[in-house]
């Protein structure tokens, strides 16, 4: 009966995930709520409160994003520390 499973050589490598990916996704969104606050500033007359609203809604967006990016990072680390932990006992 042949084994039709491929055996592991131990030269097979994994690599890990790009970070720069949620890096690239925080910083846009850390410029939409710049160019924002540079259009409310250049209005020095009058804020409308649905410039307020959507300032509101951006800082809230680049918070969640900010956040997100923070625990795939913690989560890895967290996972990266348990493997390591049990490869060494």
């Amino acid at each position: 009966m042949a084994n039709n499973f491929t055996q592991f050589q131990g030269s097979n490598v994994q690599d890990g995930f790009n970070v720069q990916a949620l890096f690239s996704i925080v910083n846009n969104a850390t410029d939409s709520a710049k160019a924002k606050l540079l259009i409310i500033q250049n209005e020095k007359s009058s804020i409308s409160i649905g410039d307020m609203f959507e300032m509101q809604m951006l800082m809230n967006h680049l918070s969640q994003l900010s956040e997100m990016s923070t625990d795939v990072i913690s989560a890895s680390n967290t996972a990266i520390s348990s493997m390591a932990r049990n490869i060494k006992s």
